[in-house]
């Protein structure tokens, strides 16, 4: 029969992998979810009067849209425009801005926007950004902030640590019950 700090040390260690594991595949199912929502701008290249524009399907209008962008290099005379356009192409949203933006907002309608990014300056820049159902800007019922999605990540996590736990326990209780053992055993006789 297994001892009391052995059994410890497997559940501490059955835990941890159980934490592990269902912290993947919460994260690998919104990790694909992410990709699928959203469009990603990567290293899209804007000079001067030009424009690029992304799209984006919007099927759920419960969730806000929201918009994260970042360009390079930072200087005095970069000046960005956003301007997003529903399917009927009617303007909803429009900015200006000059150093990395987010914005989030809410639509009415489905269908294919298009948000369109000008740059008004004189010096060419690198954008990134992504356009759509950011994660952690879920925002439900009056204004709260939903974490809910990430409630499986998160248990993950929460098993991960109390196997760490666990197993630190359970490597005292081995380390003390082998101090009791070696204590008890008569000493050799010459």
């Amino acid at each position: 029969m297994l001892k009391r700090d052995y059994i410890i040390l497997i559940a501490g260690g059955i835990s941890v992998f159980s934490g592990i594991m269902i912290s993947a595949a919460w994260t690998g199912s919104f990790v694909v979810q992410f990709l699928q929502e959203n469009t990603i701008i990567s290293q899209a290249l804007v000079r001067p009067s030009e424009s690029i524009n992304a799209t984006l399907q919007v099927n759920d209008v419960s969730r806000p849209i929201s918009i994260a962008l970042h360009f390079e290099p930072k200087s005095s005379d970069v000046i960005l425009k956003e301007t997003i356009a529903d399917p009927g192409g009617g303007v909803i949203n429009t900015n200006e801005f000059s150093k990395d933006f987010f914005d989030t907002f809410k639509v009415n309608s489905v269908g294919k926007f298009t948000l369109t990014i000008l740059n008004q300056g004189s010096s060419p820049v690198n954008l990134d950004g992504i356009f759509g159902y950011i994660p952690f800007v879920f925002v439900g019922e009056n204004n709260q902030v939903d974490l809910t999605p990430l409630n499986g990540i998160m248990m993950g996590i929460v098993l991960f640590v109390i196997g760490i736990i666990v197993l630190v326990v359970g490597i005292i209780l081995v380390i003390m019950d082998r101090r009791k053992e070696n204590r008890k055993q008569p000493p050799l006789a010459l």
